[in-house]
């Protein structure tokens, strides 16, 4: 309201300062035309008319000016509008592996010579949630020393979207507990996502960051695609849907 303000007085008064001369210029051309008469002559317009109709109109236009200066000083000038590609939305970009030290995932006791993993075995966990920290205290209930697992990759759900937590077996460089099956707890590396892949398939960062452990543990011990198994391939005894109907093994197997 103050910068509209602002901006009618100045019109208002370029508009008074007009009148007022326009007023005192009719006064005098009339006091000119009087004194032509008085004398009998012709009467002729007061020198400098033609000045004063451009000061007048030159201070209308000064007056203009000045209203829509303080308009622009109050508001700002006005933002061009967007052009319709600066409205869309950024195309979703590929999901991309969360920030890992891998170095430090993959760490194991110096002191304990590495073992000779020949097999890599995916897991789900079968729950909407759940952390390594929940599975170890779990799995100790049921009698196992520690977390059956080497490796626990959380979904957001107890465990950080796409977190890798080394469990202690892999550190140790020790057998697995996770395969109902002792070649595969021997030497297979036992994988587990957080979460029911019968329900629903990996996190986007889940699954990228699976991919690139799964990618880094082939290449440092040399085990092919075709030793990458899911759980229900190599159980003995019984049967299980681990690791669920929708994590895409194929993709684990990719490559030489």
């Amino acid at each position: 309201m103050r910068a509209v303000f602002d901006f009618l007085h100045g019109i208002a008064s370029g508009l008074h300062r007009n009148s007022a001369r326009s007023y005192t210029g009719a006064r005098a051309v009339k006091a000119s035309c009087a004194e032509a008469r008085s004398r009998g002559g012709h009467a002729r317009p007061a020198q400098g008319g033609l000045g004063r109709s451009i000061g007048q109109f030159c201070a209308l236009v000064l007056g203009l000016a000045c209203g829509a200066a303080a308009l622009l000083a109050a508001t700002g000038l006005p933002r061009p509008r967007a052009r319709a590609t600066e409205q869309c939305e950024t195309p979703a970009a590929e999901p991309s592996v969360p920030a890992q030290d891998f170095a430090e995932v993959l760490a194991t006791d110096p002191t304990v010579p590495a073992r000779a993993w020949k097999y890599i075995v995916m897991h789900h966990s079968a729950t909407a949630g759940g952390s390594a920290q929940s599975f170890d205290r779990n799995h100790r209930e049921r009698g196992w020393r520690c977390l059956a697992y080497h490796f626990v990759i959380g979904n957001g759900n107890g465990q950080g979207d796409g977190e890798i937590i080394a469990g202690p077996r892999w550190y140790s460089q020790a057998a697995g507990a996770h395969a109902n099956a002792n070649e595969y707890n021997e030497y297979g590396i036992g994988i587990c996502l957080v979460g029911n892949l019968d329900d629903q398939p990996p996190t986007p960062a889940q699954w990228a960051v699976t991919r690139a452990l799964v990618a880094r543990l082939r290449a440092l011990y040399n085990v092919a695609g075709t030793d990458v198994v899911g759980h229900n391939q190599i159980r003995n005894g019984g049967s299980t849907a681990c690791p669920g109907k929708l994590m895409p093994l194929a993709e684990l197997r990719e490559g030489p």
